[in-house]
């Protein structure tokens, strides 16, 4: 890999949701931001103070794209998405696939809001910065 494609790549840590407001859930993505072909990559935690073991969701890997925008002083909109693995409650015994979305619009600072869902889950316009 050449200098210059290292410079493409960004480390991105950022933090959506409630802040501040018992049991919302709040998104943390630790992503890879390829800025030659607008790809992003990564990983996604969601937190919730709630009983276990439902107050935590990791979602490995998730994927998606940064699209140059210009509306108002959004100059970006991305998308990602993802699977994880819940375990059904006892009595059942098994585990299933769900799947993870999410939508935000961002400055150049990666500060703006969007949605994101998991499961049954949709948690809309929501804060989206670095953490």
């Amino acid at each position: 890999m050449a200098t210059n494609e290292l410079n493409e790549i960004e480390h991105l840590y950022l933090v959506a949701g409630n802040l501040g407001s018992p049991g919302a859930p709040i998104l943390n993505l630790a992503v890879l931001f390829n800025s030659a072909d607008g790809a992003l990559s990564g990983e996604a935690l969601i937190a919730q103070a709630i009983a276990p073991p439902n107050g935590r969701v990791v979602i490995r890997p998730v994927s998606g794209e940064v699209h140059g925008l210009g509306l108002q002083h959004y100059t970006r909109a991305f998308t990602l998405s993802g699977e994880y693995t819940v375990s059904v409650p006892p009595p059942a015994i098994g585990t299933y696939l769900a799947k993870f979305t999410a939508t935000f619009v961002t400055d150049n600072d990666w500060v703006g809001q969007g949605s994101f869902t998991y499961g049954n889950q949709t948690v809309k316009d929501v804060p989206i910065r670095p953490r």
